[in-house]
């Protein structure tokens, strides 16, 4: 029987770790791209182009993780998408930030503030998985496995006064 709780302790938390990494899983390449593909649904606020990729320069690979989503942005965009000006901005340098299209979370980053600032400022925030539009920590999270899917926390996005062109509802899963 000891040897069973210890066992069935020993799951529990290699399950809990496991389940950190998948909500902490680095943005790939095609959710970049779908995340881009969103802004582009984006009808309220219309005058806006930045993008900021956050990053917690405490946190390792979190600055490698930015850098490389700016890439993605940048090798994405194309005279459709010229439109966006993407950045990479410091977590705590965020509050400084006006007039912002959206911000794209890098993984572990603290997603409820960044939402908190999104509604105050009409910005959408996005990141790669669907787990932080489940637990209200994004707007909007894109997954690519096993499926496409765009989660959207449809609550914080009217709350944030931002709206989407027709069309956009049908290709998401509001949590």
């Amino acid at each position: 029987m000891y040897f069973t709780k210890i066992a069935l302790m020993a799951c529990g938390g290699a399950l809990a770790l496991a389940w950190i990494f998948v909500q902490a899983a680095p943005a790939s390449p095609l959710e970049v791209k779908i995340e881009l593909r969103v802004l582009d649904f984006i009808a309220e606020p219309a005058d806006r182009t930045a993008v900021a990729v956050l990053y917690d320069r405490e946190r390792g690979g979190s600055a490698g993780e930015a850098a490389a989503i700016l890439r993605s942005l940048q090798d994405s965009a194309d005279p459709a998408h010229a439109k966006i000006s993407p950045r990479v901005v410091e977590i705590r340098a965020l509050s400084a930030q006006k007039g912002l299209k959206a911000v794209i979370l890098t993984a572990g980053l603290d997603g409820a503030a960044v939402t908190r600032y999104g509604i105050a400022n009409q910005t959408l925030v996005l990141s790669a998985g669907t787990a932080c539009v489940k637990e209200r920590r994004c707007m909007v999270g894109v997954t690519t496995v096993p499926d496409v899917e765009i989660g959207v926390n449809s609550s914080a996005i009217r709350e944030g006064q931002i709206r989407f062109a027709d069309g956009f509802q049908l290709m998401v899963k509001e949590y």
